[in-house]
């Protein structure tokens, strides 16, 4: 065992779990100077950081002894209460402190739900494409996914309902705000839709919303959770709103799962951060959360702007942009002759990296799409970036005509 762990050892369940490309590439580079428009990033500049010293300051002064001690594994209550109120008021939902529990994550909420519901073999309905995260979550519990295309306004859900008829589905999942990877949202006719195929068959979707409040214009529909609230565990995460290092996210479950996803938790961190929510709450309640909100907004809209543009005025006519409607991400289809995994070599070699769309799919498919992340690059280092794709693009264009 000193120079390599015997493969025979690993569980079933560990060797199911696809590798991310992000993280695998992100250690090969190690400290080379990149431009990456791989990782999913906030904005660092963003991080109320002076803010979120003085709430530490504040809270370690008042309550240091007891958040430094073991906590109770539903979450900081008063945290719990603010969730519920704010997005009660915003959404017109029916939400109480006690359908919330805090996750290490919007992450964490993904894994634990898969541990309590999936058995081997248990078919899973994802988006095609579908989150990467998401996908090796689940992988380790081993299901059978079921993958539905979607459209420009959400899934189609003439698939979705022939496998709730036909198949014996265990979860849905889906990403209904500025879709990772793809950048579109459910309309609200889509997610009533969604809501009353849910009820009419008696599925679970597990709603994973870490954009909600990141959207670029009109804000966003409500939830599907709002028109199915006994059918849907609904996620959101404080890392796209605040700072993803605090790893706090939280989970709306339906009333009858509380108790089950309780102990499911229990098994797995016994409680989550408490420092982090102490610190989180107090940042919540003596600052303007929306105002943060909005500067956000404003960032990455013109981020997002701007990389449209150097990519409509570089890129080969024949690759298509999917513009986003909010979140991080814009999703690039390639025409024939491009292959996204090929084309990551020749970029790496010039310093740009981003992720092919093979990442996405769990089939085989997806080499002929690209995900780009525009929040954690600047205007000169996106047009850069861009104009290398772009030439190396042209050149495997010209080799295959």
């Amino acid at each position: 065992m000193e120079d390599q762990f015997p493969e025979e050892k690993f569980s079933a369940q560990y060797r199911n779990i696809p590798a991310s490309f992000v993280r695998s590439i992100l250690n090969a580079i190690g400290q080379q100077k990149m431009i990456s428009f791989a990782g999913g990033l906030p904005n660092a500049s963003l991080f109320p950081v002076e803010a979120l010293a003085e709430s530490t300051r504040a809270v370690m002064a008042d309550s240091g002894h007891t958040i430094l001690q073991y906590a109770g594994s539903l979450g900081y209550y008063p945290l719990r209460e603010w969730i519920a109120a704010r997005y009660s008021a915003k959404y017109e939902m029916e939400i109480t402190p006690e359908m919330v529990v805090i996750t290490n994550g919007s992450q964490q909420a993904i894994d634990i739900l898969s541990k309590l519901l999936i058995n081997p073999g248990d078919r899973v309905i994802l988006e095609k494409p579908s989150y990467l995260g998401a996908i090796q979550s689940m992988s380790a519990y081993l299901p059978d996914f079921r993958e539905v295309d979607l459209l420009k306004d959400g899934v189609d859900l003439s698939q979705v309902e022939n496998l709730f008829r036909n198949d014996d589905i265990k979860l849905m999942y889906a990403v209904t705000n500025a879709q990772n990877p793809s950048g579109i949202s459910y309309s609200l006719e889509k997610r009533k839709d969604l809501a009353m195929l849910l009820r009419k068959y008696n599925q679970l979707l597990l709603e994973d919303d870490p954009y909600n409040e990141i959207c670029f214009g009109d804000e966003f529909p409500a939830p599907v959770r709002n028109f199915a609230p006994n059918h849907v565990a609904w996620t959101g995460s404080f890392s796209k709103m605040v700072a993803p290092g605090m790893r706090n996210g939280w989970v709306v479950l339906p009333p009858a799962l509380v108790p089950h996803f309780d102990k499911a938790k229990q098994a797995s961190d016994l409680h989550p951060n408490n420092l982090t929510q102490y610190v989180l709450h107090h940042y919540l309640t003596h600052n303007d959360l929306d105002e943060h909100l909005q500067r956000i907004r404003t960032k990455y809209a013109s981020q997002a702007a701007c990389m449209t543009e150097v990519l409509e005025r570089y890129l080969p006519n024949e690759v298509q942009i999917t513009p986003p409607t909010g979140g991080m991400f814009i999703w690039l289809t390639l025409p024939d002759g491009l292959r996204a995994d090929e084309l990551i070599h020749k970029t790496m070699e010039r310093g740009v990296i981003f992720v092919p769309g093979n990442s996405f799919y769990t089939k085989g498919q997806g080499s002929n799409h690209i995900r780009l992340n525009f929040t954690n690059a600047e205007p000169a280092e996106i047009e850069t970036g861009v104009k290398i794709i772009a030439e190396e693009m042209e050149k495997m264009l010209c080799v295959v005509s």
